[in-house]
């Protein structure tokens, strides 16, 4: 198949289009139904519910024609074609759908080893690829176990555990002459100045509990000035009943409810979650840490030595890598690399 920019953009922009129709009529493709309910019996922290809010977003913000012209501008057209394997979390629907994005905008091969967590979702998405055009069928594919013989690069995100073992994998492709991208375990982190809306309190109450707070891109940690006065935002994270529908997410909040009470911390309790006054940017299902600072460049520099355990840092207007505003961690733009790391950039340089 020869891979041209135009094709490309007019193939994933149907796909977006075809995307939308399902979420409108599920009756527009029977095929995606099934893999939702398939993902759904698989893995007890996927609802149909988080499953459409993800493939909104990427029809809305990474599939729209206008949004992959301007993204594709800024990089040269595809060189020659070479084998790009990618190994993919699940921790949240179709986390990896940008990484797949990247690899063929650039004109590569995608080899795909899926999580057992997320199994049936973006194999779904390729299909009806296909069926826009079947060149795209010798373009991607999905295996058990990657092959190291003939790969020029190598992705893979998972948890700092997992990265060890990555690293093994990506140190023998470098011998080979390949390139790789390891990606480890991230959280998110939230400043607050006490001056919010009640808009951007409602959206940071989706930056921290869409996916049940899962995501990397999921805020973990609140930055809140010396005397914040938290009736406001209790108000609205307490609002959030939905979550305790779902048995996995309501046995987490008990469980954590009963062990800080055990262990005589305090914590603020606002029906949905809890709020512990903790520095780790790593919290548990139904437990949000914040903590003060005296001055927000306090906050700032503290984010800044943390940069590389952060993914996205949300607020209302901050100077610092990584931003976004309130409502918008859980919806990442073309340009919202993960890490930070430019991956088109990457892939046009193997």
């Amino acid at each position: 198949m020869d891979i041209n920019r135009p094709s490309f953009i007019a193939h994933f922009s149907e796909l977006g289009r075809r995307i939308s129709a399902w979420l409108r009529d599920e009756n527009a493709c029977p095929a995606w139904s099934v893999a939702a309910q398939k993902s759904v019996a698989e893995n007890s922290w996927f609802t149909i519910d988080n499953i459409k809010y993800a493939l909104a977003a990427i029809a809305s913000d990474m599939l729209d024609e206008q949004r992959l012209q301007q993204w594709l501008s800024a990089y040269p057209e595809a060189g020659s074609a070479k084998r790009a394997g990618v190994i993919m979390a699940g921790n949240i629907p179709l986390v990896g759908f940008h990484d797949f994005l990247c690899v063929l905008a650039a004109g590569h091969f995608f080899i795909g080893k899926l999580s057992h967590k997320d199994a049936f979702l973006l194999p779904a998405l390729a299909s009806v690829l296909t069926e826009i055009h079947p060149g795209w069928r010798s373009r991607i594919t999905f295996q058990d176990a990657l092959p190291l013989r003939g790969m020029d690069f190598f992705i893979a995100t998972g948890s700092d555990n997992a990265a060890y073992y990555f690293e093994t994998i990506a140190a023998a492709l470098r011998a080979a002459g390949g390139r790789s991208l390891i990606r480890r375990h991230r959280r998110s982190v939230a400043v607050l100045k006490g001056n919010e809306t009640e808009a951007d309190l409602t959206g940071l109450a989706s930056d921290m509990f869409s996916y049940f707070g899962l995501g990397c891109r999921s805020v973990s940690l609140l930055y809140v000035p010396a005397g914040y006065r938290w009736q406001r935002l209790e108000t609205v994270l307490s609002a959030q009943r939905t979550l305790l529908q779902h048995p996995g997410y309501a046995n987490n909040y008990r469980y954590q409810k009963a062990l800080l009470t055990m262990q005589g911390k305090p914590f603020r309790d606002v029906s949905v979650a809890l709020l512990c006054e903790e520095a780790s940017l790593h919290a548990p299902p139904a437990v949000v840490h914040y903590r003060y600072y005296p001055a927000i460049g306090d906050a700032l520099a503290s984010i800044a030595r943390q940069r590389g355990q952060i993914q996205c840092v949300v607020g209302g207007d901050l100077n610092c890598d990584n931003f976004c505003t309130f409502g918008a961690a859980q919806r990442p733009s073309l340009h919202d690399y993960a890490d930070g790391v430019d991956t088109m950039k990457l892939m046009n340089n193997i």
